[in-house]
Formats: C-alpha cells, sequence, structure tokens
C-alpha cells in the first residue's frame, strides 16, 4: 500500500480514516525490521494517453469483421448524408425517418467526413485516394474516443487506489489486454461513445462528496449551507480544474450520454441516489450546488441537441421521448429478438469480461459487503465510497434492463470501465506478492505465471479471432465491390448495380461501398431486403408479421417470382424444355406464345413487337434504382447471398446468365442459419466469371444458365428432386392427364410440404433443404405490370 498520499481523493475524512490510520501506524511499528513496500513508479499521464493513442489506431484500423449493423446504420449512414446531404446515396433506416435518436453522434462523424474529404481535395486525391481517406477518417476518430476511454479508466483507479499503486496499473493492464475492447471499442456504436463518455463523467464525479463532513478546513466557505468540500492538495496538483469544473466536465458527459442513450439515466440515478440521498450527512450546500450544476448542464445539452436535431431532421423534435415511447412503452424493439431475463449474468457479464469474470464477481461481492465497519484497506476512504457504488450501479442496472425483454451485451457496455476497476484490486492480490523479510526487492513480485501465461493467450486468441476471422467475409465483401466498380465501370462512365438477398442490414453500405451514383459521377447502386418494424399494427398484427427478409427467407423460390423483374437477366441460350428454366419458365406450353417476349437468346433479333414492353421495363428499372421503391426489383450485375442460400438459387435462376464471380470466407458457424456459409457473390460478366473459375481452379464455370449441379451429393440429388417437382408441376397443370400420375404428384407434393414443415419446427438445422420448396408454379399470380 501507497505510503504517499494518493491524487484524486481527500484521505481521512470519515471514521473509517482514523481506522485506516491506526492500522498503518501498527503495521509500521510491526514491519521496522523488513524492506518497506515502495509504491511503484508514478507513470507520466501524457505518455499513458499517447501509448493508448497507438495501440487503439492500430486497433481500429485493423479490426476486419462484422458485428452488428447499428454500428453503420445508426451512426455511419447518417453521417454520410449530414457530410454530402440526402442525395449522397446513404441508406436511411426507419429509426431515423421516425425521428428516435439524437443526431449528436452522426454529427461528430459527419463532421469527420467533411474534413477528411476537404483534406482529400486539398491533396488532390480522387477515387480511390479519396475512398480510402474516407474509409479510414472515421476509424481513426472512434480510435481516439476509445482511447480515451482506456485512459481515464487508468486515471479514475489511479483516484481510488492511489496513482501509485499496483491495482490502478492493472485496471490499465485489464482495458488494454481485454478482448472486449480489441473487438468492440474502436467500432461507431453509439454505445462506445457512451462508454467513454460515461467513464469520463465517473473520473470527474464528486466521490469525496459522499463522506461525512470532519472540520471547517475542508471547505471552500464557513456557513453550513454554503459549506462545498474540496478535494486534497494532491488532486489538486494533479488536476488543474477545480472541483466546480470538474463537477460541470461530469454532468456534461453524462448528459450527453443520456442524450445518445436514453436508458444510460440509469447509471447516474443510481449514483446520484446513493451520493446525495442514501444515508446523506454531509453540508447542505453541497446538494444546492449539485441540484443547480445538472439544471445548468443538462440545459445546455438539451438546447445543443434540440439545435443538432433540427439541422439534421429539419424539424423541432425531442428524439428521447421517440426512443423511450417505441422501444419502452411499445416494446417495439422485441421485433429484433428477445432473451431470458438472465441473460446479462449469465451472457451479458462473460462476453464483456471473458478471463476476468471470476476475480470480478469476487470484487462485486467483495465491495458491496464493504461498510465502515469493514474498509477496504486498499482504497482510499472516498475510493471505498467509489467502489462500493461502483459494485451496486454495475449490478442494479442489468437488474433494471433485465425487465426489458429486448436485451444485448452492448446495453450493459458503458459499464465495463466500472468493472475493470473493481477487477483490478482481486487480479493484483492474485497476480502480485508483497515484499517479505527475506526479500531484497521492494517492489512487488509477479506470481502464479501458469495460470497468467494461458490467460493472457486466451484472450489474445479470442481478441484475433473475433477481429479477423469470424464474420470477416462481410467486409471483404465491400471491399471486393468497391474494387471492382473502380476497375470496370468508373472508367467506362457507367453505374454498378448490386442486390444483396441477405438478411436485412447484413453488410455496411455507403460508409464502406463509397461512390454514391450523381448526375455528374458514376457511382454504385443497390438494393436490399428490409426489415421494417410494425409500427402502426395492434397486438395480434404483429405476432403474424412478416418484414421482407423474412418473407423472403419463407420461400425464397415464390418470393422471387412475385417481387423481381419477369424480364430475365441476359439469358444466353434458349432452354432445351420448360422445366430447365427455374422461376423464368413460362405457365406452360399453352402459355409459352404468351410470355415469350420475356426472353431474348443470343443470336435472335430482336421483335418490334417486343420493343415496347423492354423500354418500359428499362424505364421502371430505371426509376427503381433512382428512388429504390417500385413493385418488382430489377436483376442487378451482382447479386449477393450467403452459401446457405446457394442451392436453391441455383434452381430458381437456371437459365439465366449469372454465374459465381467471387467467394469470400465468413464464418465456421453463426447463430443465425441465414448467415451460414461463405459469401458467394454472382455477376453477369462471362469475362469476370471466366477468370474467378481459373482463380478458384474449379475447372467449370459452375454457371446457373448450363443448370450445372453441385459436384456433391447434396447438390446431385437436390437438382433431380427439383426437375422431378417441374415435371409433377406440368401434369398438374394440364399436360399429363393420368389418374395415376395426378395421383402420384399430389402425394409427393404433400411429402415435400411436410419436409418444408419438418424444417420449420427444427428451427431450420438443415438450411440446405429449402432448395426442395413448394413449386414456384403452384403460387403463380397474373402478371402486374
Amino acid at each position: 500500500m501507497s505510503t504517499e498520499q494518493p491524487a484524486g481523493i481527500d484521505r481521512g475524512v470519515n471514521h473509517g480514516a482514523e481506522h485506516a490510520t491506526l492500522t498503518t501506524a501498527k503495521a509500521a511499528t510491526s514491519t521496522l525490521s523488513r524492506p518497506t513496500r515502495q509504491p511503484w513508479r508514478q507513470m507520466e499521464s501524457h505518455s499513458v494517453l499517447l501509448f493508448l493513442l497507438a495501440f487503439r489506431l492500430v486497433n481500429a484500423l485493423t479490426v476486419q469483421t462484422f458485428f452488428q449493423p447499428d454500428e453503420y446504420f445508426q451512426a455511419l449512414e447518417p453521417a454520410w448524408q449530414w457530410a454530402f446531404g440526402n442525395e449522397a446515396g446513404a441508406w436511411i433506416t426507419w429509426e431515423w425517418k421516425h425521428h428516435l435518436r439524437s443526431a449528436i453522434h452522426p454529427a461528430i462523424f459527419g463532421i469527420c467526413y467533411q474534413l477528411a474529404d476537404v483534406l482529400a481535395a486539398f491533396l488532390r486525391r480522387q477515387h480511390h485516394p479519396r475512398a480510402e481517406v474516407l474509409l479510414a477518417a472515421p476509424k481513426i476518430l472512434q480510435a481516439l474516443f476509445a482511447a480515451l476511454s482506456d485512459f481515464y479508466t487508468w486515471k479514475l483507479a489511479s483516484c481510488i487506489y492511489g496513482a501509485q499503486s499496483p491495482a490502478s496499473l492493472t485496471a490499465l493492464a485489464l482495458t488494454v489486454a481485454s478482448p472486449w475492447q480489441w473487438f468492440c471499442s474502436t467500432r461507431t456504436f453509439s454505445n462506445s461513445l457512451e462508454t467513454t463518455l460515461t467513464i469520463v463523467a465517473l473520473y470527474n464525479w464528486p466521490w469525496h462528496w459522499a463522506l461525512p463532513l470532519r472540520n471547517r478546513e475542508e471547505t471552500t466557505a464557513a456557513p453550513d449551507d454554503h459549506v462545498v468540500r474540496s478535494r486534497d492538495k494532491s488532486a489538486r496538483r494533479a488536476e488543474s480544474a477545480d472541483d466546480l469544473t470538474r463537477l460541470r466536465r461530469s454532468l456534461l458527459c453524462a448528459a450527453i450520454a443520456v442524450i445518445l442513450r436514453p436508458t444510460n439515466v440509469l447509471v447516474w440515478m443510481t449514483l446520484s441516489w446513493y451520493t446525495f440521498v442514501w444515508n446523506w450527512n454531509g453540508p447542505l450546500g453541497e446538494k444546492k450546488m449539485f441540484a443547480r450544476e445538472t439544471v445548468i448542464c443538462g440545459s445546455t445539452i438539451l438546447l445543443l441537441s434540440a439545435v443538432v436535431d433540427r439541422i439534421f431532421y429539419h424539424a423541432w423534435v425531442f428524439p428521447p421521448v421517440n426512443f423511450l415511447r417505441v422501444n419502452v412503452l411499445q416494446s417495439l424493439a422485441s421485433f429484433y429478438g428477445n432473451n431470458d431475463w438472465h441473460y446479462y449474468m449469465t451472457q451479458g457479464y462473460p462476453l464483456l469480461l471473458t478471463t476476468a469474470l471470476p476475480f470480478t464477481l469476487v470484487g462485486l461481492y467483495r465491495f458491496w459487503q464493504s461498510s465502515n465497519e469493514r474498509p477496504i484497506e486498499d482504497a482510499t476512504p472516498a475510493g471505498q465510497i467509489g467502489l462500493r457504488l461502483l459494485a451496486r450501479t454495475s449490478l442494479l442496472v442489468p437488474a433494471a434492463f433485465s425487465l426489458i425483454s429486448h436485451k444485448e451485451v452492448r446495453f450493459i457496455y458503458p459499464l465495463l470501465p466500472a468493472l475493470h476497476i473493481i477487477t483490478a484490486l482481486p487480479v493484483s492480490s492474485f497476480f502480485l506478492s508483497s515484499p517479505t523479510q527475506q526479500s531484497t526487492s521492494t517492489q512487488p513480485a509477479l506470481r502464479r505465471r501458469p495460470i497468467l501465461l494461458p490467460i493472457l493467450a486466451l484472450n489474445f486468441a479470442i481478441a484475433y479471432y473475433t477481429s479477423q476471422v469470424h464474420n470477416s467475409g462481410i467486409i471483404s465483401l465491400t471491399t471486393y465491390l468497391r474494387g471492382e466498380f473502380e476497375t470496370h465501370y468508373l472508367a467506362g462512365q457507367a453505374n454498378m448495380t448490386i442486390g444483396t438477398l441477405m438478411p436485412c442490414h447484413s453488410t455496411p453500405w455507403r460508409s464502406h461501398l463509397q461512390y454514391p451514383a450523381t448526375s455528374d459521377e458514376p457511382g454504385i447502386r443497390g438494393w436490399v431486403l428490409t426489415c421494417e418494424p410494425p409500427l402502426d399494427l395492434n397486438q395480434t398484427q404483429k405476432q403474424t408479421y412478416l418484414d421482407e427478409a423474412d418473407q423472403f427467407y419463407a420461400n425464397p423460390a415464390t418470393w422471387i417470382k412475385k417481387h423481381m423483374s419477369r424480364h430475365m437477366p441476359l439469358a444466353s441460350q434458349q432452354p432445351d424444355d420448360d422445366g430447365a428454366m427455374g422461376v423464368h419458365a413460362p405457365l406452360s406450353r399453352h402459355h409459352h406464345h404468351q410470355h415469350h417476349h420475356h426472353y431474348r437468346p443470343s443470336g435472335h433479333k430482336k421483335k418490334i413487337d417486343t420493343l415496347p414492353t423492354e423500354v418500359l421495363a428499362r424505364e421502371r428499372e430505371e426509376a427503381f434504382w433512382a428512388t429504390r421503391t417500385g413493385q418488382r426489383k430489377p436483376w442487378p450485375d451482382y447479386l449477393v447471398f450467403f452459401a446457405q442460400l446457394e442451392p436453391t438459387m441455383q434452381a430458381a435462376l437456371r437459365g439465366s446468365a449469372y454465374a459465381e464471380c467471387w467467394r469470400g470466407f465468413n464464418s465456421q458457424w453463426h447463430d443465425d442459419w441465414r448467415r451460414v456459409g461463405d459469401v458467394v457473390v454472382w455477376c453477369l460478366d462471362p469475362t469476370l466469371q471466366e477468370l474467378w473459375a481459373k482463380h478458384s481452379n474449379s475447372g467449370t464455370r459452375n454457371q446457373v444458365a448450363a443448370g450445372t449441379a453441385y459436384a456433391h451429393g447434396a447438390g446431385i440429388a437436390a437438382e433431380e428432386e427439383i426437375e422431378e417437382g417441374a415435371s409433377r408441376g406440368q401434369k398438374i397443370l394440364g399436360r399429363g392427364h393420368a389418374k395415376r400420375g395426378n395421383l402420384d404428384a399430389q402425394k409427393n407434393a404433400k411429402k415435400n410440404e411436410h419436409k418444408e414443415d419438418s424444417v420449420s419446427e427444427e428451427g431450420h438445422t438443415e438450411p440446405f433443404r429449402r432448395v426442395v420448396e413448394k413449386p414456384f408454379w403452384k403460387h403463380r399470380e397474373p402478371e402486374a405490370d
């Protein structure tokens, strides 16, 4: 334990301090014959901050995996619109259209985009270099926020344990070695900035005001109703700001955090209750100052938020109220998934803390049970109060969140710095030993290395796997598509089109694709499957509501027939028979001539009577690409999906010119069956298809137009079942009149329906069965132009 007075906290101002003083005196008397434990060498604040900045910059620029869509659609997409305007191609989700979120967070990154664009223009960088600058700019800014979070974690630990205490250094080591911090802190979530703001506010929080008043010497004024205690002299030397300034910093940061994430108010309600209400015995002047500054700082941030929201939304709105009304009162967040009541204890904390979890549990139990009668000897008197309040907040806030059905580990992420500080003392006590009488060293010695080294190795393995391997194909996809545009479309002044048949928000959008299509420059256009929530439906309707992505995965072939263009994308050959054309097959031979204008085989001259239909189709497609609205989606240059969907797409798009032109590893496993397997890209350019076939050493083009089945048995079996289904379908539609054939067809159709139901009941444990679907011709509806 340090013999110096630690910076940041006033010592000896309660009964616990007197007890600690007597204990220290007795210990000094009994250990005169052994080396005195010396404090560790104090680290300079600016050196620690520079190290953390460099560390998080490397962190931010090397993370190559996808985590959750909010990283992009709640931050970078609206930031892109803030920086470059409404016509810049940003994908704005329903939350922003219904004013659920404060624009402060995207405004910060929008300004970052604008500065990066100015820098690129100043350096005369266009196209690829400019895109790289815009891609890196928000990562660099978020690295700064992450470094500040680490820095103030160490600073608060130094205040609680002492600036030269081994526990404060342990807190710094915990945040640096945390797999979750490496994985998440440099991502542009609003929760990440919320975490930084929360720890900065906690560092500046007046912990010493929770102690009882000892004497008038600690006050800045004599009368009791104006008494305001200040921190000790060493704290004033370490911090140039006075107590009032630090209180304002705390309240301003807390107010911004609450505006960004209204649920953050639970942290400050808990701390305020225990600091100023529970067992309060301090001077009334501190309460008055706290109330006054809370009103002033809160009003200032509310005004700032209102102005920023007015600029972004072009209307006077108050997002926190809309956020609470939709997500809490209406429980609309449950549309995106529900979890068990114990989620935060059984999954949230383990994900945040990983290998440090056992030590955290020890610290939570110890500090929750601490009191003035049972003080924490390794912490300062006010630090003991701080640890006790942090422990209670770290348990009560997740308990409150548990009452909400929709739960995510990110929601309790702002508690992680406090949890690292709580964990620091048990970890340092376990792995560091105090000097003994026989020891010649006055420094604590590292012990239990056989346990420590595997823990560090496991942390490194988790951090590497989550940031470089798992879900890496999504980020590689955006790099590939951006490169395709720069290579094949930019020089030719042509727009590139993309369609993603994936669960909604499976990929970043404009922040990673870049290149919006404008009247002056070609760009990348695209469509995706959406998942708009049931905002205006009653409870009964909500239970049966299916968004667009759900409708697609319920029956992909039927969805394609109903929602995709009826004009086959660049068909390269006329099929041998009607059943070999997938969703582009004519209804029957009877309707062949009626629908023949949908096909344009290579080598055939275009008929005059097809011109109006094709011109109209092109106009509709152009209108869709410009507005992303329309009854049917056009077929894009590049079609993107997960490998789980590949057998279905092989069957559905037979007869088109689509073929594989890129494939990227994404994950060995996934908790969402729809995202299983590689990320696959099909394109229409035969040159790219041939290049990819040579690159992948497949030996064949694997072209969908040829109706090639998979080489492995499952693919062949799936193709055979599709052929049999097509044959049965033609009989049902009237091409075969044998009674036996009809009965067999009906019986087999029922069997296939039963198979689909079984797959659904088992939670899609075998997603490749989706290729054996109800034949699309059983669901046909009249064509609607």
